[in-house]
């Protein structure tokens, strides 16, 4: 029975409400960073702070002003990997940790080793790794909901990711470009084409595939 593919906005907005409610903690504890953020919010406009953290204590809508981004947590990427080694044809699943490797001129290398060679502007971090069946799989996942100009650095970065794959030789080894969200969904202007569909056509497909995450599994399946 296929997996339930992930609801990501869901799972944002829950973890907005989380953050929300941490607010109050963070204040008992006296974060300094939320200290420095009332503080700097306080002047801003004028108000006393002692009145402003009476008033996030007491007001929720306030109180989301302050709360931290549940997107800068790594949210989408926790929610893609948990997903994915959820899958039965997926063994030995590791999310990396930020920088742990790359993918450099289609060969895949610890950060120490990238640093030993020198400083590679092409090379592209690899988020998951896993097996399947007798293949070794690295993964780059982005998740974008609307245009904009990060937003169009995490489709510059999956098509920079799909260039270096594109020229390994590794064997028995797939690089995959995970491209999930609505971002995705709209139109390449200078392709044509949608977004997600461009992806494709610059993946090479004989070890490097475009595809979002309710895909995926299928994908898995077909691999021998």
């Amino acid at each position: 029975m296929p997996k339930q593919i992930p609801d990501f906005e869901k799972e944002y907005i829950k973890g907005l409400r989380k953050n929300d409610l941490d607010v109050l903690g963070l204040l008992d504890k006296r974060d300094k960073d939320l200290l420095k953020k009332i503080s700097n919010f306080s002047k801003k406009h004028g108000f006393k702070e002692k009145e402003v953290v009476l008033q996030i204590k007491e007001d929720k809508y306030l109180r989301s002003v302050f709360s931290k981004d549940p997107g800068k947590q790594k949210l989408h990427e926790n929610i893609a990997a948990k997903f994915i080694e959820s899958l039965s044809s997926v063994k030995s699943f590791r999310q990396l940790n930020h920088s742990e490797l790359f993918i450099v001129k289609g060969g895949v290398i610890p950060k120490k080793e990238l640093i030993k060679q020198g400083s590679h502007k092409s090379a592209k971090t690899i988020d998951f790794e896993w097996e399947t069946k007798n293949k070794k799989i690295y993964a780059s996942h982005k998740y974008t909901k609307e245009g904009g100009g990060a937003q169009d650095n995490q489709y510059k970065d999956l098509q920079e990711f799909i260039s270096e794959s594109n020229q390994s030789n590794l064997q028995n080894t797939l690089f995959l470009a995970i491209a999930d969200g609505a971002y995705y969904q709209t139109r390449d202007a200078g392709a044509g084409i949608k977004k997600i569909d461009y992806l494709k056509r610059l993946a090479n497909k004989h070890n490097t595939f475009a595809l979002n995450i309710n895909e995926l599994e299928e994908f898995l399946v077909k691999q021998r």
